[in-house]
């Protein structure tokens, strides 16, 4: 049986403004399964620092420990990450793994440091990138950067119950604003430990608009048709259907605000049957028409 009813099969196509342009706007539809990642995310406040450094100077952060960085003032290059990365005021990088790296000071510069220790046995750090770096920190997120301040510089006993929660707070509006900007690789959420699973939810986001099954799907996962559903759901927490759904619909979603191709033809490109039958899939996720999403009657947030 089909996930969905369609009618027909319509592969995704290479050509601009096709849905595979679009996976980033299709990451949004992990949301559940972020919110179970912060949840398996404990920080215990390890030590602080302040590094005022001469342009020239350099220092190190010590393998195996996870860090927080702010930068404060001046220009920093990161070394040891795979990539140089450059740092400047109102930066900040999270090394949820403890990776060897160094700040070397392209001018003078001052960057806040606190070396965490993730708590608890779960898998959830490491589902995490080796990098998490958000620009204009202090400016999208004021209260958590501030925090984040007082921590390091003026908080008396960082290494208390209240420290711990206050850079696990931190971390996890850090991660959440990383992800929210579109920064996160796409199908990062998934069990890393389920390669078969995240080669399927891959094979989605290739191609939403192909007339998926759970056989065909379970058959890119190596798995049984009743094991790879049961699998997709404890990680998901939804149906492959009603992921295939979402994942239609966000894609439909970037190719009606970016351009003008038709909604016949964006139907068309996601698997639908008919133009109604996408119309009606919009309408329940978005709660508007097609027609009325691209000229930009969208519903308030509740």
């Amino acid at each position: 049986m089909t996930l969905v009813d369609t009618g027909r099969r319509h592969p995704a196509t290479d050509a601009a403004g096709s849905p595979r342009a679009c996976v980033a706007a299709a990451v949004e539809v992990a949301t559940q399964d972020l919110d179970r990642v912060l949840a398996g995310l404990q920080w215990r406040f390890e030590r602080r620092a302040v590094h005022r450094l001469a342009a020239g100077a350099w220092v190190e952060l010590p393998a195996g420990e996870p860090a927080a960085l702010l930068v404060t003032d001046g220009l920093v290059r990161a070394r040891g990450l795979g990539e140089l990365v450059d740092l400047a005021p109102g930066d900040f990088l999270l090394l949820p793994h403890g990776t060897r790296s160094e700040l070397h000071a392209l001018s003078d510069a001052t960057v806040l440091c606190v070396l965490l220790a993730a708590v608890g046995a779960g898998d959830a750090p490491g589902v995490l990138p080796p990098q998490v770096l958000l620009t204009e920190f202090p400016q999208d997120e004021p209260i958590a950067a501030s925090m984040f301040r007082a921590v390091v510089e003026d908080y008396p006993a960082p290494r208390s119950v209240l420290g711990d929660r206050a850079v696990t707070l931190v971390a996890s509006v850090a991660i959440t604003a990383w992800y929210a900007r579109g920064c996160a690789p796409a199908r990062w959420l998934m069990h890393h430990d389920d390669p078969g699973l995240a080669t399927a939810v891959a094979a989605i986001h290739a191609e939403p608009g192909r007339e998926w099954t759970v056989e065909d799907l379970a058959r890119v996962a190596l798995a049984s048709r009743s094991g790879f559903a049961a699998r997709f759901r404890a990680a998901t927490g939804q149906t492959p259907g009603r992921y295939l759904a979402q994942v239609r619909v966000a894609h439909a979603r970037c190719l009606l605000t970016a351009g003008d191709v038709p909604v016949a033809t964006v139907a068309r490109r996601l698997g639908y049957g008919s133009d109604t039958a996408f119309g009606r899939a919009f309408r329940r996720h978005t709660g508007v028409t097609p027609s009325q999403w691209r000229r930009g009657e969208r519903p308030e947030p509740s």
